[in-house]
């Protein structure tokens, strides 16, 4: 006999059914229409874990009761439940996204400014990435390798005022509408002005100049950062923060080196 598989059951579980919920509704699909028994002797699930998972389908509305006498019950069409479960889980991610949004806007701040939190791992670099440029509410300064060029998608507010610099001689951003963007070459860095800052770069600078590419400086609104160093590792790591101190510092050698390096001209299709 068909058995219910295990991906079938963690879908239904993703979607809201309990584990129980989502075997008993998949064994009334494939039997078209059973009693209680029928279904825990299939499964080998208690009987009382049936019947509860029976009411909790039928409360959800993904299960009929077509008989009383015996009790008999059908499953509603799949196509119908899944749009069912999906409509449930909209309403759910709308009512809690406001809800949480709301919170954000009222948060306690219990965090000291000072702080310098660290990031560790791919996950966690690219979370924090996005969270800032979506927090933006004024201006952004960053430095992106080029497969984080499309995080520039969660901009909130086109008119924002976005210094990027990039390392390479094209770059193209024409699905982007962002009205205030001016990007620059990394790679024409021009230190001679330095004075004898130059020379220390270039006698003390070992870093190979492809990792150049893979820096990550995000500043937003002039008052939180976040920086991932090009070091050549296998797991990404790097530091976020508020401090006043810190972001000054990040200004400051960000605005020096944008002043030495040209514009680029962003390509439009």
């Amino acid at each position: 006999m068909t058995e219910i598989s295990n991906n079938l059951v963690e879908s239904l579980k993703i979607m809201g059914l309990t584990e129980y919920e989502a075997k008993v509704y998949s064994v009334l699909v494939l039997f078209d229409r059973a009693e209680a028994k029928k279904i825990y002797e299939y499964l080998g699930m208690p009987k009382p874990s049936v019947y509860q998972s029976l009411k909790g389908l039928m409360d959800k509305g993904l299960v009929m009761l077509v008989s009383s006498k015996p009790a008999i019950y059908r499953a509603v069409s799949p196509k119908i439940a899944i749009k069912h479960l999906s409509e449930v889980h909209e309403n759910a991610e709308k009512t809690a996204l406001s809800e949480l949004e709301y919170l954000e806007e009222n948060v306690v701040e219990t965090e000291n400014p000072n702080i310098i939190w660290t990031l560790f791992g791919e996950n966690n670099v690219e979370h924090s990435l996005e969270e800032l440029i979506r927090k933006a509410h004024t201006s952004m300064k960053l430095i992106l390798p080029s497969n984080y060029l499309n995080y520039l998608d969660f901009v909130s507010d086109p008119d924002l005022e976005i210094q990027l610099m990039f390392f390479g001689d094209d770059i193209s951003l024409n699905r982007l509408d962002l009205k205030n963007i001016a990007v620059h070459n990394g790679y024409k860095l021009d230190i001679s002005d330095f004075g004898s800052l130059s020379e220390y770069f270039e006698k003390k600078n070992t870093l190979p100049s492809e990792q150049y590419s893979e820096f990550t400086l995000v500043l937003i609104d002039d008052e939180e950062m976040m920086y991932v160093p090009a070091f050549p590792e296998n797991t990404k790591s790097g530091v976020t923060s508020k401090n006043p101190y810190l972001i000054n510092m990040v200004n400051l050698i960000f605005g020096a080196v944008w002043e030495h390096t040209p514009e680029m001209k962003i390509n439009k299709i």
